[in-house]
C-alpha cells in the first residue's frame, strides 16, 4: 500500500485552501467547521484528483499523546460510552480506502476553547481506513484512530449547508491548483463590503500522524 493517498504538499495546498476562505469569510468559525473542510476537500478531490472522494460523519478517536494515553474523541459521554448525534460528531473524507481529515492540523483549537489544556501538534491526518481499531478501548498507540460512520447524519448535516457556505465552497474548488502550481489570486465579494484578493494563510503543518 502506497505511502499515503495524497503527497504531503497536496494536502497542505488543499488544508490552505479551506482554511483561508473561512477565515476570509468572517462568518465562519474555522476550528469548529469540520462539515465545510470534508465538504470542500471532497470536491477538490473529485474535481482535481478525479478520485472518488466521499464524505463521513459520525465518531472519531484519536491518540494524540501516547505516555498521558491523551485520546481525543469526537462525540459525547452518555452513560459511560461515548456515542455521536447532529451536537456531538466529526466530520471526514474517505477514498480509495483511506481516511483523510483535512481539518486536523487545528483540532487542538477547539479542544482549547473548550477547557482542555492539551498541546496538539499541528500535524496531517490521512491513514489507511484498514489500520482503524475496532473499538474505542483499542486506540492504544500514538496516532491509533477509530471512527463509526452514519450516513443519514452525514446527509443530513449536508443538507443543512447553508447557500453562503455553498457559494464559499466553490470559491474553494474555483481557487485550488494542485502543487507546484501556484494558487495565484481571486476575489470573494459579499453584500456588506467590498470584494477581497484571497491570499493563502494558514498555519504550517508540522508532521504526521
Amino acid at each position: 500500500m502506497k505511502k499515503h493517498l495524497l503527497p504531503f504538499v497536496d494536502y497542505q495546498r488543499i488544508f490552505q485552501v479551506v482554511y483561508s476562505v473561512l477565515q476570509a469569510s468572517e462568518i465562519a468559525i474555522t476550528h469548529r467547521a469540520c462539515v465545510f473542510f470534508t465538504a470542500a476537500g471532497t470536491l477538490i478531490l473529485r474535481d482535481h484528483y478525479h478520485l472518488p472522494a466521499t464524505i463521513s460523519a459520525g465518531c472519531m478517536a484519536l491518540m494524540v499523546h501516547e505516555e498521558k494515553t491523551n485520546v481525543l474523541v469526537y462525540g459525547r459521554k452518555e452513560d459511560g460510552n461515548f456515542v455521536f448525534d447532529r451536537d456531538a460528531f466529526h466530520a471526514w473524507v474517505e477514498c480509495d480506502g483511506w481516511l483523510i481529515d483535512f481539518m486536523a492540523p487545528i483540532m487542538g483549537i477547539a479542544l482549547r476553547e473548550d477547557g482542555v489544556d492539551w498541546n496538539i501538534p499541528r500535524k496531517m491526518l490521512q491513514k489507511p481506513l484498514l489500520e482503524g481499531r475496532g473499538s474505542l478501548k483499542e486506540v492504544q498507540r500514538q496516532g491509533d484512530f477509530y471512527v463509526e460512520h452514519d450516513a443519514m447524519l452525514a446527509n443530513s448535516l449536508l443538507d443543512d449547508q447553508s447557500s453562503h457556505a455553498n457559494d464559499l465552497l466553490k470559491i474553494c474548488l474555483a481557487w485550488y491548483r494542485r502543487p507546484p502550481k501556484t494558487l495565484g489570486s481571486i476575489g470573494m465579494g459579499n453584500s456588506h463590503g467590498p470584494t477581497k484578493i484571497l491570499s493563502a494563510r494558514a498555519p504550517s503543518i508540522d508532521g504526521i500522524w
